[in-house]
């Protein structure tokens, strides 16, 4: 047993470990999610699995960053500066999915009634639905969300692939799960949720490998 866990003090490899376990429950919630999301129509917004699928996006969503930056911190030096800029774009992306989540969960039912045109256009959003009422930035922030998905996670996937700490193969995935939501583009809304799945995977494979690795330790 190591003196820092002797002393009962959590080590920066015990810290990254844990992060691999956020990673892993990002991956599954994201997929979990996708399954049960309820259309994207006013009448959903006040029922209990819009409301269970907003929280459980929120908790995804931080899950995410915790997971992301662990697995960034492992190999910080390898990545360069290209796993930077990914890592910064790709979290970007998840602060916004958090913000517009709680959205979703804690102001949208609470209007329904009153501003039944705005709450319409708002879920309407990233389902491609056209709206009437005046949205702000709103439909400006959703094509911005998207790039920031695909650019982020294909520059950090890439940086994961040249650092080659991480199996490759997980790395690409992760690339592959970043690009292909531009078929979003050819595939009807809901159907193209299963183009998730592919980041989803990924997600869970680097928490996987991230925690046995370092259980084994293989330490960074």
């Amino acid at each position: 047993m190591e003196a820092a866990e002797m002393n009962g003090k959590v080590t920066t490899a015990e810290l990254i470990r844990c992060s691999g376990v956020f990673a892993i429950g990002a991956g599954m919630l994201y997929i979990i999610i996708q399954l049960i999301h309820p259309s994207e129509q006013i009448s959903s917004v006040n029922t209990n699995s819009w409301m269970l699928v907003a929280w459980l996006t929120m908790g995804m969503s931080l899950f995410s960053l915790i997971g992301l930056s662990g697995i960034y911190l492992r190999q910080v030096k390898e990545a360069g500066w290209l796993g930077l800029i990914g890592f910064f774009i790709f979290s970007l992306f998840w602060i916004l999915s958090m913000a517009f989540s709680f959205v979703e969960a804690a102001v949208l039912p609470l209007i329904t009634t009153s501003a039944p045109q705005y709450v319409e256009g708002v879920v309407g959003v990233f389902g491609g639905t056209a709206s009437e009422a005046d949205l702000g930035v709103l439909p400006i922030l959703a094509p911005i969300a998207g790039v920031m998905y695909a650019l982020g996670g294909l520059l950090f996937g890439i940086s994961l692939f040249r650092a080659g700490v991480v199996p490759r193969s997980a790395a690409a995935l992760l690339a592959f799960g970043a690009v292909v939501t531009f078929a979003a583009a050819i595939i009807p809304h809901p159907l193209d949720r299963i183009l998730a799945v592919p980041m989803g995977l990924a997600f869970i494979w680097l928490g996987y490998r991230q925690v046995i690795d370092l259980l084994r330790g293989r330490h960074s």
